[in-house]
């Protein structure tokens, strides 16, 4: 009883020093109880401390949060929508406190005040948060009795005392003839962006500009609205991290990072079981972001912690262990630095090598060479050809002149399934590599290109089922692919971030391995290089695309990612075909027969491996010592 007669003690001391209001509005805490959104026992822990932060841990007469703007961020999971369904009826909510809302803010009567949602289009903001904000309030006890919504407008939620819910997207149109208090803007890394404009940075700026010029506060020099930025942090030079900097700075401002355990809560909770050992100590380790490494617990207790450790469960080990920039991304909210390289853990490319030489090694205990060293004419070697009916994928990196970047090829295959943490993936096996640098003055003749592949399938036996490439140059070549009966489409790795991805996915979960392809970068130089481990080694991430430094190249890199992603998004592949039982590359299989011909010893590079004495159908065995692959097929053509 002493408890109930406090507050409405309370209550009415409230209503007395602000005669505005006609009641007292909620605490945020309050507000997530049984009287208002009736949700309290199912908001994460970390969600409820980030409401706090922002909102404040008791109410204003003056404001409706604690800060005037906020950004929060994290890992994929950490209920950013869930934030917005609470925060947008909690502005709602304290604005139909007032007994005239207009009046309080000096506006004229029956001006409108509106909350927008903004994301990257009008349908998803409708689809994502207008859908969950819309059901929260449709089930809260308070708005039911004091203030529930005109249902004959569908797409906008119209409050009484002209109080608004807007839908929107980034163009600044969709905030004119608004007074607009408060908004939220959700995934602001994926608006559109050119290279005159960047529609996140705009739209933020407008609807800044409105809240400012509409509730400003004369004694606190800010307006009383509150603008929060929510999505997840997908590039370090992308508008939310440069606004995370610029609002750590802002004393009216507050930044949320969350990670994805943080907002479970390490302590068990509702139906989540927490991240605690037995005797209640947390069940984790200590992970160092800027060198990608898992610190022992023994090092770990002897650091003094920094902004570069970050304590983990070991529910998440292998995600850390297998693909450290996505687990980072993904689950930490750290998106990769824009100066660091794409592939982190080099040692997982020279294992890729590895486990090929392993896998491909001769019964002498040589291992083949798949294609030469010389750039300007690099000849398949021997061992190059079909050891099974397996459907192989290619993709070509497309160059003509000599003055720019090589030409790159590759071509590579599903060899099995393997258990991923529980998920079945394919493992991408590489027959070959191959890049082609024209000398100067001289030009990269397509048609020869394209004789490689003709060779390949009705030469060597390899079922080749889809060739990808990219280029503005690819239009005639797959056409005459296609003319061969040879799939083909156009791919380009530069215009989405997912090729590569799947191609880091497979480098760091081992399961996928390619050939060490040695060359010289152009011909005349005296050091060869292992070209597809320089250029995976010095890739970064920039914006919408991976890239290159000014100096280096990714004409290989580029075929290995475009392969992978044809491999990984094509089932057909991954069909078990009848694999060659002496030894690989020992045994072809003929894709319509699948009868087994013989071939000879696989011996150095130079020529190239035909059946020793009759062929099968449709494969004719040239004279043992000729050239399959000869050099006019390749080789550059004066302008």
């Amino acid at each position: 009883m002493s408890m109930d007669i406090a507050v409405i003690t309370a209550e009415l001391n409230f209503l007395k020093d602000n005669p505005a209001f006609w009641q007292r509005p909620a605490t945020i805490t309050e507000f997530l109880g049984p009287d208002y959104l009736n949700i309290s026992d199912r908001v994460r822990p970390g969600l409820r401390r980030a409401l706090v932060k922002i909102f404040g841990k008791t109410v204003s007469a003056n404001v409706i949060s604690r800060v005037r703007r906020a950004l929060v961020t994290g890992g994929i999971g950490i209920g950013k929508t869930t934030f917005a369904s609470i925060a947008i009826p909690y502005m709602v909510h304290w604005v139909s406190c007032l007994k005239n809302p207009q009046s309080y803010f000096n506006l004229m009567d029956g001006s409108r005040i509106a909350f927008m949602l903004m994301s990257t289009t009008e349908n998803q903001a409708k689809e994502v948060l207008f859908g969950d904000i819309k059901a929260r309030i449709q089930h809260s006890p308070w708005f039911k009795k004091n203030c529930m919504y005109d249902d004959t407008f569908k797409n906008q939620l119209r409050f009484p005392k002209d109080v608004w819910v807007l839908p929107g997207n980034s163009a600044e149109t969709s905030f004119e003839g608004y007074n607009i208090l408060g908004g939220i803007r959700d995934e602001s890394d994926s608006h559109k962006q050119t290279k005159d404009k960047d529609f996140a940075e705009a739209g933020y700026d407008t609807i800044h500009a409105r809240i400012d010029s509409r509730f400003n506060d004369p004694k606190s020099g800010d307006h009383r609205g509150l603008l929060i930025v929510i999505g997840q942090m997908k590039k370090a030079s992308g508008f939310m991290a440069k606004k995370k900097k610029e609002l750590e700075k802002d004393p009216k401002a507050l930044v949320v990072s969350m990670t994805i355990w943080d907002s479970l809560g390490w302590s068990p909770n509702g139906s989540h079981p927490g991240f605690l050992k037995k005797d209640g100590t947390r069940d984790s380790f200590w992970y160092d972001v800027k060198r990608k490494q898992i610190i022992p617990n023994l090092v770990a207790t002897n650091l003094v912690e920094n902004e570069f450790m970050i304590e983990v469960p070991n529910s998440y080990r292998a995600n850390f262990d297998n693909n450290p920039e996505k687990a980072l991304r993904d689950l930490a909210g750290i998106p990769p630095a824009s100066d660091q390289p794409f592939i982190s853990l080099v040692d997982r490319i020279d294992e890729c090598t590895e486990r090929w030489e392993e896998s491909h090694r001769l019964k002498d205990g040589t291992v083949p060479v798949p294609v030469g060293t010389d750039p300007v004419r690099p000849s398949l070697g021997r061992s190059v050809v079909a050891g099974d009916s397996l459907r192989r994928a290619m993709h070509i990196d497309i160059a003509t002149s000599g003055d720019g970047d090589a030409l790159g090829l590759a071509m590579g295959h599903v060899r099995e399934l393997v258990d991923i943490d529980g998920e079945l993936k394919p493992y991408i096996v590489f027959d070959f590599l191959l890049r082609i640098k024209a000398a100067p003055g001289t030009e990269i003749m397509l048609s020869d290109v394209r004789q490689i592949i003709y060779d390949l399938k009705d030469e060597r036996g390899y079922r080749i089922k889809a060739v990808t490439m990219d280029g503005f140059q690819s239009t005639d070549t797959r056409q005459q692919l296609n003319k061969r009966r040879i799939a083909s489409d156009y791919l380009s790795v530069d215009r989405q971030l997912a090729p590569y991805y799947d191609l880091r996915e497979a480098i760091y979960e081992r399961r996928i391995e390619f050939p060490k392809y040695m060359t010289f970068l152009n011909r005349g130089e005296t050091q060869t290089v292992e070209i597809a481990r320089k250029e995976l080694m010095e890739h970064s991430e920039q914006g919408n695309k991976v890239d290159h430094p000014s100096s280096g190249s990714k004409d290989v890199a580029d075929c290995m990612a475009g392969v992978v992603y044809t491999l990984m998004g094509d089932r057909a592949y991954r069909r078990v075909a009848i694999a060659a039982p002496d030894g690989y590359g020992e045994v072809a299989t003929d894709s319509s027969t699948r009868s087994p011909v013989s071939f000879g010893p696989d011996t150095s590079l130079g020529g190239s491996l035909y059946p020793s004495s009759s062929g099968l159908d449709g494969m004719r065995a040239p004279v043992p010592g000729s050239s399959l692959i000869p050099d006019r097929i390749i080789a550059p053509r004066p302008y």
